[in-house]
């Protein structure tokens, strides 16, 4: 496109749908930081017991699976013992009965879980879908610039939404795409005043879409069970064998090359 045929914006673009625009969008997301900081706020304060045994069954999981790997590294009757401990038919760590919790339970003995969830979606979609329909209602069908550096054909779905003209440079963009990058590109901004309570739009998105192909029962997280009846079976196939024989006798020769053979 040559410099004649360049578009000339007009300056009232600017003053009556640039700066509206991106006020509104900033003033959208500082009101979602802070509903959010202000519903954040009225948690109940978290029982340290909780969690407490899955993570100690964690632990005996990974102590077992340590004691599988190494166990060469260790004498006998100590592998032996260990071993006893671990999987024992009826005193054996792994060999507890776990009662499985089911969805309906967690949330009686958790009523926040729910609650923060709704609040968590709520407060993201909600504010969301008011903006778009109130940008597009208002500022949809604008070209606001151009990128200063030229671009091809397929960037056009990107930079030009809103707007249906094959014959205009890929490089303008429109208010519908501008509205979308300023939506994530706040979150630096945001950031800077907020820290670590900055709202994360992409990682909100990313979990509604996680929890929508799970399915209303979600995410079912670490079973106890499982892991200790898989864990128990390779327990009982590992049999121990000594890593360390003749170790002091490759010592020695190891001592006496660094030594020049002396």
């Amino acid at each position: 496109m040559t410099a004649a045929s360049e578009l000339v914006l007009d300056r009232e673009v600017r003053d009556w749908v640039l700066i509206p625009l991106t006020a509104c969008v900033m003033l959208m997301q500082l009101l979602r930081q802070y509903v959010t900081a202000l519903m954040a706020g009225n948690k109940a304060p978290v029982d340290p017991s909780k969690g407490t045994s899955e993570v100690s069954q964690k632990m005996a999981v990974a102590r077992s699976t340590l004691l599988r790997a190494n166990g060469g590294f260790i004498p006998e009757p100590g592998f032996r013992q260990r071993k006893q401990y671990f999987a024992a038919k009826d005193t054996g760590v792994l060999n507890q009965k776990i009662e499985a919790k089911g969805m309906q339970e967690m949330m009686m003995t958790n009523p926040d879980f729910m609650q923060g969830m709704m609040k968590q979606q709520l407060g993201g979609l909600l504010p969301q879908l008011a903006l778009g329909a109130l940008v597009n209602f208002f500022f949809s069908g604008f070209i606001l610039g151009r990128i200063p550096f030229a671009l091809s054909p397929k960037f056009r779905i990107m930079l030009q939404r809103g707007i249906d003209l094959p014959s205009l440079d890929p490089s303008y963009f429109t208010s519908l795409s501008y509205y979308i990058l300023l939506l994530f590109g706040l979150r630096g901004v945001l950031t800077l005043m907020f820290r670590e309570k900055a709202i994360n739009d992409a990682q909100q998105m990313m979990q509604m879409q996680q929890s929508m192909q799970m399915g209303p029962m979600g995410p079912m997280g670490f079973d106890a069970q499982k892991a200790f009846d898989a864990e128990q079976a390779a327990l009982n196939l590992a049999e121990h064998k000594w890593r360390l024989e003749g170790s002091e006798a490759r010592a020695v020769k190891v001592l006496r090359t660094q030594l020049g053979g002396k």
